[in-house]
């Protein structure tokens, strides 16, 4: 087992995550240049380059966010920032390819995940993940790998009573991890701070 492999499998508790872990190859989704990054214990904590502008979120920070969702089997899960792919293969593995719906707002960098998520059939939606995706909602689950300065709350509109949403949130370099739970009242939860891109589109930043 690879040193880092120890290290994530130390902070996940859900055996499903622990599997899916095991099982997607994130070198697979990382550029030809990067690769040999993707299990290299000085880059667990780090961001890895996809593009000149894009990166792939921190290991363990991605891995942690997926724990903090509770991904069951049957879940449908709304991913907010496909990236590179490899946190949507993590999903599908637990939750099942036909219950994952990705939306990214880069046409290149989608193509890039759906060549990655062939095998698993996904296809990758291109459009204002800001928004969500109405058109297969409910959701029970949604992830946001993009800063919102405020909760998104036409994604949380989409989920389902007792849904779940994990999103960064904050106008600052450095926001705070939410995790909300819809319910009446909502119930919001600060989790860690972070450090994302920001988001694009009409719910996201105009700076």
């Amino acid at each position: 087992m690879r040193r880092i492999d120890q290290l994530i499998l130390s902070m996940v508790s859900d055996e499903s995550l622990r599997n899916a872990y095991l099982k997607a190859d994130r070198a697979k989704f990382l550029p030809e240049s990067s690769a040999k990054f993707a299990y290299d214990p000085e880059f667990a904590d780090k961001p890895i380059p996809i593009t000149d502008k894009v990166n792939t979120t921190a290991l363990t920070l991605g891995i942690k966010m997926l724990e903090y969702l509770g991904l069951k089997r049957g879940d449908k899960v709304l991913e907010v920032g496909t990236g590179c792919g490899y946190y949507t293969a993590l999903i599908a593995e637990i939750v099942g390819p036909e219950n994952v719906t990705t939306i990214e707002v880069d046409p290149w960098i989608a193509r890039y995940a759906e060549e990655r998520l062939q095998d698993l059939g996904i296809k990758v939606q291109i459009g204002d993940g800001t928004l969500g995706f109405p058109g297969n909602s409910p959701y029970d689950k949604a992830v946001i790998w993009v800063a919102l300065p405020t909760l998104p709350c036409l994604i949380y509109q989409q989920l389902v009573n007792g849904g779940v949403l994990v999103a960064p949130i904050g106008t600052q370099k450095t926001q705070n991890l939410f995790r909300v739970f819809k319910a009446d009242p909502p119930r919001v939860e600060k989790l860690d701070s972070v450090i994302f891109m920001k988001a694009q589109g009409l719910c996201g930043f105009y700076d």
